[in-house]
């Protein structure tokens, strides 16, 4: 319930603005006050209604609901009626509405999943992290007893997502929406100079590129009494400096699985092997790893 409270609270200001925007116009205006129901035109109340409503089950949330409700009402001639009479209203309307969405993505965020076998984490923040959306990030390095290959940096997030409140689709867009923007590449500097001291070869994490693989979105994780189907993706860690070839050199593997929830907020776990890591042959999904992290 706590992880639903910003959203919720979200929701209450999406309401309240929509009546608070009446309350100006009325004081500002010397014609008769008008009701909220009737200040939007035909519909118009019940479809800002039914967005804060749909930002809570529709897959993307604002990012489908508002063009689609533009839309509608543009295809509709009453609507485009309403929105050549009431169009000032409506306008202001949704544009406070949409602040109040992407001021929510600054607020604070619970600390991410850290199962106690992993034990105390390496770092607790990173400073390479954006601003935006709000989120918090712990990094475990984990050597290998042997002294080989198989180094593994560990990271555990929770990021907000503002574009939308409900489960439905919340990884799926989110990753996509981080693949369109980059967002992942600045979080991910930090594990890359943990890398950089591990293996053989210096690598900046100012010429690093991610390459997406080809490879399945979901893969069902095992949990014993009950299995989870996760949204994943894997991604090559490749250098521009250690080659010549544009597409650069791979070093490693960047293997991110993420878990959706209630409220806005998505937990993500991120994997960083260096090439000639056993496990990006037999381990293609870090299984052992991701049940610990879901059961945390």
């Amino acid at each position: 319930m706590n992880n639903m409270l910003v959203s919720i609270f979200t929701s209450l200001m999406l309401v309240g603005v929509i009546y608070v925007i009446v309350q100006i116009n009325n004081k500002s205006s010397d014609e008769a006050s008008i009701s909220v129901r009737s200040a939007y035109g035909d519909k118009g109340f019940e479809v800002l209604i039914g967005c804060i409503l749909l930002m809570w089950i529709v897959p993307y949330g604002v990012i489908i609901v508002i063009p689609c409700a533009l839309l509608l009402s543009v295809l509709s001639p009453a609507g485009r009626m309403s929105w050549g009479v009431y169009g000032k209203i409506r306008a202001y309307a949704m544009s406070s509405m949409l602040l109040i969405v992407l001021v929510s993505g600054f607020a604070p965020t619970p600390s991410p999943k850290a199962p106690n076998s992993w034990g105390e984490p390496l770092f607790y923040e990173n400073p390479n992290a954006p601003l935006y959306p709000s989120g918090q990030q712990y990094t475990w390095l984990k050597l290998p007893s042997d002294g080989g290959l198989d180094v593994e940096i560990v990271q555990s997030l929770t990021i907000r997502t503002p574009h939308q409140f409900g489960k439905l689709s919340a990884a799926s867009s989110t990753l996509v929406i981080a693949d369109l923007f980059d967002m992942q590449q600045s979080r991910l500097d930090q594990a890359i100079q943990l890398l950089d001291q591990q293996i053989v070869f210096d690598i900046d994490e100012n010429d690093m590129k991610l390459v997406p693989i080809k490879d399945k979105q979901t893969h069902s994780y095992d949990l014993g009494a009950e299995s989870v189907e996760l949204d994943i993706r894997i991604y090559e860690l490749r250098s521009l400096t250690l080659s010549s070839d544009p597409t650069g050199f791979k070093v490693g593997e960047v293997f991110c699985v993420a878990e959706a929830n209630w409220g806005g907020e998505l937990d993500i776990l991120v994997v960083v092997r260096p090439v000639g890591h056993t496990g990006l042959f037999n381990d293609r999904y870090v299984e052992g790893l991701t049940v610990q992290w879901i059961l945390a």
